[in-house]
């Protein structure tokens, strides 16, 4: 494999006096534009860098992608395929022909570890893998081990929802379920995606129980208009979806247990926990605050600007990096959140946020699919 080498292991961090002496050393080597560019994972991102990449290709950057998929499934179409209005096939996008363009290598492999300050990675197979520019958009995916701790039983009796490959040849099988009797579901976490499956997961069984369990916490982002937040409350109230603002303290065979003691009867608890922090994240180097990288304006971290790391999709990754590619960060852009958020609210409806305002409808639906299509 391109570009690999035994040491240093990147689930290590390098510290003290290692560090200060890597450091000098790394400061003592001549400059040079950045030549080898990692991306770590096919997430909506890095499909975007890799089309803007083939449109405006960079004669001395040599690219490699770490990921085991030749298919991801789209987020945006999460919620339609759990109510039934696509099938997999329209869910699913074609990754090869974006792989095995010129000047990109396709490892087959995964990341499993990050030491920031030796620039490395460590992959699936052991071996370690270095960068000189790394970018990460797995999309998310939740830290079981760490879930598992705070939510017992979590591991044998919770379906997770990222991975989104994997929960979509799950779900069929519990559709097949609701067919033979009336569910009892529960959606697990709050935000958006918790929203909209919830009343997805109403419309593809209607004679089901469902329950959205947010926390303590209110409906939607904490950026959201007030109007926004009643409007989904009212939805999920006509859709007849129970609201519970409980911590879910663990799952059994039969039951979300509720930090109050309380028990819920759940056949399928759906944990929707889309910002668990990766395993690999702690011990990286990255400067970490709670449990997210901190990142500057660019989607950078603060620490390591080498390192870019995005959560779903982005409409500046792709030429920030390859502006950094290109040494020129005069050509950086800030990431600013979009100007309309959509939300699905069922088959042929939606909601859309601007501004302090907000609106509902088949035409918003309609909207919502042709923009994000």
């Amino acid at each position: 494999m391109t570009d690999v080498s035994p040491t240093p292991r990147a689930d290590s961090v390098v510290t003290g006096e290692d560090a200060i002496a890597l450091g000098a050393q790394v400061a003592a080597r001549p400059y040079r534009r950045p030549e080898h560019l990692v991306l770590w994972g096919m997430g909506p991102a890095h499909i975007r860098l890799l089309e803007h990449f083939k449109r405006h290709p960079l004669a001395h950057v040599r690219i490699t992608v770490l990921t085991s998929q030749s298919q991801a499934f789209a987020p945006r179409k999460l919620a339609r395929y759990v109510a039934n209005d696509l099938p997999l096939a329209d869910c699913m996008v074609d990754l090869e022909p974006l792989l095995q363009q010129d000047k990109v290598l396709w490892t087959g492999r995964q990341g499993r570890g990050l030491n920031a300050v030796s620039r490395s990675i460590l992959l699936d197979d052991g071996q370690t893998l270095r960068y000189d520019v790394l970018s990460i958009n797995t999309g998310p995916v939740p830290h079981r081990e760490a879930i598992e701790v705070a939510m017992p039983g979590a591991r044998e009796h919770g379906l997770f929802v990222p991975p989104l490959e994997g929960f979509a040849t799950l779900w069929p099988k519990v559709c097949g379920l609701g067919r033979s009797r009336a569910l009892r579901m529960a959606v697990i976490g709050a935000g958006t995606e918790g929203f909209e499956l919830a009343l997805a997961v109403r419309q593809r069984m209607p004679t089901a129980s469902v329950t959205w369990i947010i926390g303590p916490q209110q409906a939607g982002a904490a950026d959201d208009p007030e109007t926004l937040r009643q409007r989904m409350l009212q939805l999920l109230r006509e859709q007849r979806v129970t609201v519970l603002y409980e911590t879910v303290a663990a799952l059994t065979r039969d039951d979300v247990v509720l930090a109050s003691g309380a028990r819920l009867a759940c056949d399928v608890p759906i944990l929707v926990l889309a910002r668990t922090p990766p395993a690999w994240l702690s011990p990286s180097g990255l400067a970490v605050q709670g449990e997210a990288m901190v990142a500057d304006a660019f989607e950078r971290s603060s620490s390591h600007p080498e390192v870019f790391h995005v959560w779903q999709d982005s409409e500046v990754l792709a030429a920030n990096v390859q502006a950094t590619m290109q040494s020129e960060p005069g050509k950086l852009h800030a990431a600013k959140p979009p100007t309309l958020r959509f939300l699905y609210a069922g088959s042929r409806h939606a909601l859309v946020a601007w501004g302090g305002q907000s609106m509902q409808g088949r035409a918003v639906a309609w909207l919502k699919q042709f923009l994000q299509s």
